[in-house]
């Protein structure tokens, strides 16, 4: 139950971030260029401390059945989500702009914030080394399959690098801190780790503003859309369910299932309104996306570790 209470406590920390942030741009406090400060803050500075103090933790060889579990896991979650997102969007007949933050959506959940402090609060320091590795393929993924998504149809002369940007750099760095026995400075980790801590304020900031900024019938129409709750039911339950059922019936560890299932079900990732944002796709469908899992996952995420602890 405390797990559940501190669940309910960070999520409502978030709702209360969001709706500072609608409301600093309503009133005009903020003006409308700071959208674009915010989203190039974010992806270009703060993300990527985020991903480097995220991944700065030691690697125990003791734990390597765990690790190559968790890789796995991620692996197979992931590949399958972006089959099925990248299927159902040409089913779908989705257009191109709608289509990227789509497959994103159900593809990336808030792993790095969410999910990780879900994690500590169930299983502790352990339960966190084994959620940064289930992270790793996510935060590579991300910065590259995420990105080209989001790019797919553009010409290629206006296409960015996906091997040359803060995201994979940073995840590059993070792994090199995690797999070899070296560390940061105190001071220096200190201080990345410091701006780190910023990024999911700034992204509820942002996600508040960009609402904001959606005239209210298109808002209503988002919620009001059939594509919005598939979006959000698909990320939150269908897929993580499902996709790790089969896994209740194996030898697996109780702990290690629960952290993939979890991890797997946390709301859509705030990044992907950034990259809605900067790549030109449909920034309120992202924004009303993320903000409407954000707020079903304090149901979901407790129905999920419950039903997986029943049938475990």
């Amino acid at each position: 139950m405390d797990t559940f209470l501190e669940l309910f406590r960070e999520m409502g920390m978030l709702y209360i971030i969001f709706i500072v942030g609608w409301v600093a741009m309503k009133t005009g406090l903020l003006p409308e260029t700071s959208r674009g400060v915010f989203t190039k803050l974010l992806l270009y500075v703060t993300l990527p401390c985020l991903i480097v103090t995220s991944l700065h933790v030691p690697f125990e060889t003791d734990r390597s059945a765990g690790v190559l579990t968790m890789l796995m896991f991620s692996a197979y979650f992931l590949i399958s989500t972006a089959f099925i997102g990248k299927w159902t969007a040409w089913w779908m007949k989705l257009p191109q702009e709608r289509s990227a933050v789509y497959e994103n959506l159900i593809l990336f959940g808030n792993q790095g914030y969410i999910g990780i402090a879900i994690v500590l609060q169930l299983f502790g320091q352990n339960g966190l080394f084994f959620a940064m590795v289930f992270n790793m393929i996510y935060f590579i993924m991300i910065w590259t399959y995420g990105i080209a998504v989001m790019q797919r149809g553009k010409p290629r002369t206006e296409r960015k690098s996906l091997w040359v940007n803060p995201g994979f750099i940073a995840t590059t760095i993070g792994l090199v801190f995690f797999f070899l026995p070296i560390s940061l400075p105190q001071t220096l980790f200190g201080a990345l780790e410091s701006i780190g801590e910023m990024t999911i304020p700034l992204s509820m900031l942002l996600i508040g503003c960009l609402i904001a900024s959606v005239r209210l019938n298109d808002l209503k129409g988002s919620l009001c859309s059939p594509l919005l709750w598939m979006t959000v039911s698909a990320r939150l339950f269908i897929l993580p369910f499902l996709l790790f059922l089969p896994f209740v019936f194996t030898s697996i560890p109780f702990e290690w299932l629960t952290i993939a299932v979890l991890i797997s079900a946390t709301p859509s990732a705030p990044t992907i309104s950034l990259y809605a944002e900067n790549y030109g796709g449909d920034t309120a469908f992202a924004s009303v996306a993320v903000f409407t899992s954000t707020l079903v996952a304090t149901l979901t995420l407790p129905l999920l570790f419950g039903i997986f602890h029943v049938l475990y």
